[in-house]
C-alpha cells in the first residue's frame, strides 16, 4: 500500500515539474507580449536612456522568471525520481503562490472593474484560468513533494525498528 503510494506520488512530481517548466514559459511569453502589446503605457514619460532600462529590465525578469520555473521544475522532477532534493524549492513553490494568488485578484479586479482599457475581456479571463491552473499545480506539488517525503521518512523509521 505505502509503495503504491509512493510510486502515485513520484509520478506526480516528475509530471507536476514538467507542467511547472511549461508555465514558466507561459510567464515568459506573457511577460514579454504584454511589454509589446502595452508597449506604449510603459515608454510614455521616459526619456531615451529610461526606455532602453525599462527593455533591459524587462528581459532580465523575463529570463529570471523562466530560470526560477525551470528550476522548480527540475528540482520537482528529480525528487519524483527518487533523487535527494533540498526542500528550498518548495519555499520558493510557495512564494510564487503566494504572487500568483494576488495576481489573479488584481486581474479578476482589472475585469470586474473595467480598470484597464482592453479591446476583448476574454483575453483576461483566459490570463486568469492560466493563472488559476498555475496555482493548482504549484499547490500539488508542495502537497506531493510534502508527502512524499513524509511516507519516506516514515519508510526510513520502520526500517530502523
Amino acid at each position: 500500500m505505502m509503495e503504491a503510494k509512493t510510486r502515485r506520488l513520484e509520478n506526480n512530481l516528475v509530471t507536476l515539474g514538467t507542467g511547472v517548466i511549461a508555465f514558466g514559459l507561459w510567464a515568459f511569453i506573457k511577460l514579454i507580449l504584454t511589454v509589446i502589446l502595452l508597449g506604449s503605457a510603459y515608454y510614455e514619460d521616459a526619456g531615451e536612456e529610461d526606455q532602453l532600462a525599462v527593455v533591459i529590465s524587462t528581459w532580465v525578469i523575463a529570463v529570471l522568471t523562466v530560470l526560477m520555473y525551470v528550476w522548480l521544475g527540475m528540482s520537482a522532477r528529480a525528487e519524483g525520481k527518487g533523487k535527494r532534493v533540498k526542500p528550498v524549492y518548495l519555499f520558493f513553490a510557495g512564494m510564487i503562490c503566494a504572487y500568483g494568488f494576488a495576481m489573479i485578484l488584481l486581474e479578476a479586479y482589472y475585469l470586474i472593474t473595467d480598470f484597464i482599457d482592453i479591446d476583448d475581456p476574454l483575453i483576461l479571463v483566459i490570463t486568469i484560468f492560466i493563472d488559476v491552473t498555475r496555482m493548482i499545480f504549484l499547490i500539488q506539488l508542495i502537497y506531493s513533494s510534502v508527502a512524499l517525503r513524509k511516507i519516506r521518512k516514515q519508510a526510513k523509521e520502520e526500517v530502523k525498528t
